[in-house]
């Protein structure tokens, strides 16, 4: 990679000051800019004293990096020295940056793109802003779980299954089938001879990654259907799956 002035071919004699300043500019584009971030949900970025000059937001470069002050509580929108504020959106540049996304004490670099407008923000310590967790309730009416599918979810984004948990109202046994089909209702099992989400006498069965299921992919519009293949004694139960979003 070239920078936009070569010295060595320049010809002899005195040269412009301006070339200095073009050169140092593309280098500083070449790197992040470290700042202090102040407030939870409404960032401000101050850049540290002694960088480069930001006096526009530019496609990509330079990038911003900050430790979150707090932990994010709602939609984080992100306002560098002054100039405007822009919505923060997650590494696949389409979901906001929202409740949680942004851990207190862990660092993030933000690139602006005035194709979304906004910021692209990732995670350079803690958890990945890819991170998700969806919920499925499965409810007895106060009677024990009965076998037979319970309901759907629709997936909005692609994503991979990373592990499963079970939690039920007291302890008990229950397996979980989950049938998956795109743009339509699911009847094939994506767990085949796997491992179903489940309990065995007990209350909580907590992280337990995916074992010799089908498959762990999720595509954007496809639909989950929940299917209690056993149950006995729990009347309440919440099945979450850990997504990794891709």
């Amino acid at each position: 990679m070239a920078l936009p002035i070569t010295f060595a071919t320049l010809p002899g004699g005195p040269q412009p000051l301006q070339d200095f300043d073009t050169q140092f500019a593309a280098v500083a584009a070449l790197g992040s800019i470290p700042c202090v971030a102040a407030g939870v949900n409404t960032l401000a970025l101050t850049p540290f004293i002694n960088t480069p000059t930001v006096s526009a937001y530019t496609d990509l470069a330079p990038s911003f990096i900050f430790v979150a002050p707090a932990t994010s509580t709602g939609d984080v929108t992100i306002n560098v020295n002054g100039l405007g504020v822009k919505n923060a959106l997650k590494a696949n540049g389409f979901l906001f940056v929202g409740a949680g996304d942004l851990i207190a004490g862990a660092v993030y670099r933000a690139a602006y793109y005035s194709g979304l407008p906004g910021f692209v923000v990732d995670a350079m310590s803690g958890p990945s802003l890819n991170n998700a967790t969806i919920e499925f309730i499965i409810d007895g009416g106060g009677s024990p779980i009965t076998t037979g599918v319970k309901g759907y979810l629709k997936i909005g984004y692609p994503a991979s299954i990373s592990a499963w948990e079970v939690m039920g109202d007291q302890s008990g046994s229950i397996a979980i089938d989950i049938l998956r089909l795109n743009g339509g209702v699911p009847v094939t099992s994506m767990i085949g001879g796997g491992t179903k989400p489940n309990l065995s006498a007990q209350q909580f069965a907590v992280g337990v990654p995916p074992v010799g299921w089908t498959s762990t992919l999720l595509a954007e519009s496809d639909w989950l259907g929940f299917n209690v293949t056993s149950a006995s004694t729990v009347t309440r139960v919440t099945l979450a799956l850990d997504l990794g979003k891709l």
